[in-house]
Parts: structure tokens; sequence; C-alpha cells
């Protein structure tokens, strides 16, 4: 369990990381599209490089919200991963008690009290 959670915890990590490229490559490509805007002494037309920065866009955004729901997915899973790792500590911790009781308290009784079989009706 506590290698699934660092995996998934790198897992994230990466994901956030590409989620930032994707959007810092997203402001250029955005800059681009609202710097052709304003070109002097040039009419607006929809050419070649438009389309494609225009697209861009479009690809960017597509695979940005596919991130994205890739990290919500692995943050739900790191979070089901601590839930089970919380479980398994506390099963252990009562598990732990258990046998601490049954060395500790109830081996002490036996010691002091020996069964005696035949007084139990045990015939052999």
């Amino acid at each position: 369990i506590l290698k699934d959670i660092g995996d998934e915890e790198a897992n994230v990590v990466a994901l956030k990381q590409a989620i930032r490229d994707k959007e810092t490559h997203m402001k250029v490509v955005q800059t681009r599209l609202y710097d052709r805007s304003f070109r002097p002494n040039i009419e607006l037309c929809r050419d070649e490089a438009e389309f494609r920065l225009v697209s861009e866009v479009d690809e960017l955004t597509v695979s940005t919200e596919a991130l994205k729901k890739k990290k919500m997915e692995s943050e739900q899973t790191l979070k089901n991963l601590e839930e089970t790792r919380m479980n398994l500590e506390k099963e252990i911790a009562v598990k732990a008690t258990s046998i601490f009781i049954d060395r500790q308290k109830c081996m002490a009784q036996c010691i002091q009290h020996p069964v005696d079989l035949k007084l139990a009706s045990y015939n052999q």
C-alpha cells in the first residue's frame, strides 16, 4: 500500500507538471492569435496560419481537460489508498492490543491456575 501511495503521489505531481506545461503553451498560442488581430496595415484574414493556431488551441484545450480528468482520478485513487492504509493501521493496532492482552493478561492467569484434566472431567 505504501509503495502504491508513493507511486500515485508521483503520478499526481507529474500530471500537475504536465498541466502547467500545457497551460504555458496555451498562453503562447493565444497570445499569437491575439497579436494577429492587431497587425498594422494588413487586413484581417483567415489564412492557414490562423487556422492552425485555432486548431492548436482546440487540441491543447482537449489535452488539458484530459490531463485534469486523469489528475482528479489519480487524486481519488490516492485518497482511497490513504483510507485503506488508515484502516489497515487501525486493524494492526487492534490486533497488537489483542496479542498483548492474550500474552500478558490471559497467560498470566493460565499459569497461576493450571487446569487439572481429572477435575475438568476429561477421561484419558
